[in-house]
């Protein structure tokens, strides 16, 4: 009995002895000059996240901010000798990623905007590889294998857009699978014209963000001059090479880049 109580007061020393030495280890940093340099500038360099704009259960994605790393700043600049403010390290001030609510744009802040096509035809693609336009195809899971070769052939990155627009645990990994292993980009969108609960759940459920886009079928061109702005998710659904390509050139016209779906969503901020 008195082995076991002379174990646990050692024990309890070393415990006491580990808590002590930390806690006057983080006392001298946090006393240290450069930590002080450090903790008057890091408010100063700090970028504020953009956060998303929410509409009840529709969002405009935002963008991540970038706030200073104080331990990491503080040991790369105690093994230089000196507070360097070119060795400050960053890191994101994330924003949580959002599955139960539909993306309907990406930031405003961005000069971006996204086309999203249901159609594919030889032509319009060629016009695309051309020019070298970034393409987001959504294809109905029931051509993915019928069409697989002129898909593959396609300019852009494809996703899933159920089968006849209808997504169901039936084939949602299935046809997800024959997406990713012959197309070599994650499927990981759900398009809908309309709200869909069913769709949303059954998307999140699986990591699949839902965007809810307006479909464009004519006056492609019409459309896009008076509703073109910033974060824009273009879904046309047409097969009016002439239009779909007029339109393409409207929007590089007024400045914008056209991107993937990825890029135009991407939170990450590259904090140095």
């Amino acid at each position: 009995m008195k082995n076991i109580f002379k174990v646990t007061g050692i024990l309890i020393l070393t415990g006491f002895s580990f808590f002590y030495t930390d806690k006057v280890s983080n006392i001298i940093k946090n006393n240290d000059p450069i930590m002080n340099r450090i903790d008057n500038v890091k408010d100063i360099l700090t970028v504020s996240k953009i956060d998303p704009i929410i509409y009840d259960d529709e969002y405009i994605t935002g963008i991540n901010g970038c706030i200073v790393n104080r331990e990491e700043s503080y040991k790369k600049m105690k093994s230089n000798g000196e507070y360097n403010q070119d060795l400050m390290v960053m890191k994101e001030d994330k924003i949580k990623d959002d599955y139960d609510k539909y993306i309907i744009g990406g930031p405003k802040q961005k000069r971006k905007v996204s086309i999203l096509l249901t159609n594919y035809d030889q032509r319009l693609n060629d016009f695309i590889k051309e020019n070298n336009i970034n393409i987001n195809y959504f294809i109905d899971g029931s051509n993915i294998k019928k069409d697989i070769g002129i898909l593959m052939e396609l300019n852009g990155k494809k996703y899933y857009y159920g089968r006849d627009k209808k997504y169901t645990n039936k084939y949602l990994l299935y046809d997800n699978s024959l997406i990713e292993s012959n197309f070599k980009n994650k499927s990981s969108y759900c398009l809908v014209t309309e709200k869909n609960s069913m769709t949303l759940e059954l998307c999140s459920r699986n990591k699949m963000k839902t965007i809810k886009a307006i479909e464009i079928k004519e006056n492609i061109l019409n459309y896009i001059k008076e509703n073109l702005s910033n974060g824009e998710i273009i879904l046309i659904n047409s097969n009016n090479y002439e239009e779909i390509k007029y339109s393409i050139n409207y929007i590089l016209s007024k400045g914008y880049k056209i991107v993937y779906l990825d890029e135009l969503l991407d939170k990450t901020n590259n904090c140095r």
